[in-house]
């Protein structure tokens, strides 16, 4: 099992990131994918856990320390991926780096490992990119760049505020398409 924390996109966002989706699609047969969850941006990419239950427990404490997080959406970038164990790319919309999001990654690091043991998940670190995920899998890298290419528009630097944290479970730590979902949201207030 895995799990991972997320700020989730309000309801502009979420229809942003799907037309850029379909657009993408349609330029390039990306396909649906990032569907199967709402649009969110990381704070920590999946890492294993051993109990749903414990995490989620923590899950509950941690966002009561949280407030709205404002997030600068930059612009669409992608690379290459295998997340799903076959090459293929993913494209994404930057984050601006920010201090808040900066510490939120580091804190929760720390505050996991203290707790549970080793949480250690791919991109953790000062060189960690926050992002919010438009497409994944579904065609090779060459697709991904053909569509950025054909995008109308790739730069957005848009300001959002975040103000609900999700929990995605994956069933599998091959995070296989179909084994995974938004298990739990909470508003941050």
């Amino acid at each position: 099992m895995k799990a991972t924390f997320v700020l989730l996109a309000n309801n502009e966002l979420e229809n942003m990131g799907r037309r850029i989706m379909l657009e993408a699609h349609k330029k390039s047969k990306l396909g649906f994918e990032m569907a199967r969850l709402p649009h969110h941006i990381s704070l920590k990419q999946p890492f294993h856990i051993e109990s749903l239950e414990e995490i989620e427990n923590y899950f509950d404490e941690f966002v009561k320390t949280l407030k709205p997080i404002k997030v600068i959406l930059k612009e669409v970038k992608c690379y290459p991926s295998s997340v799903f164990g076959y090459s293929s790319g993913v494209m994404v919309i930057e984050a601006d780096k920010s201090q808040e999001l900066q510490s939120l990654h580091k804190r929760l690091n720390e505050e996991l490992e203290k707790i549970f043991g080793e949480c250690k998940a791919n991109f953790d670190g000062d060189e960690y990119i926050f992002h919010m995920t438009v497409a994944i899998g579904g065609g090779s890298f060459d697709n991904y760049e053909k569509a950025l290419k054909l995008l109308d528009q790739q730069e957005y630097d848009i300001e959002v505020i975040f103000n609900e944290l999700g929990l995605l479970y994956y069933d599998d730590d091959k995070i296989t398409p179909g084994s995974y979902f938004c298990y739990k949201r909470v508003a941050i207030v």
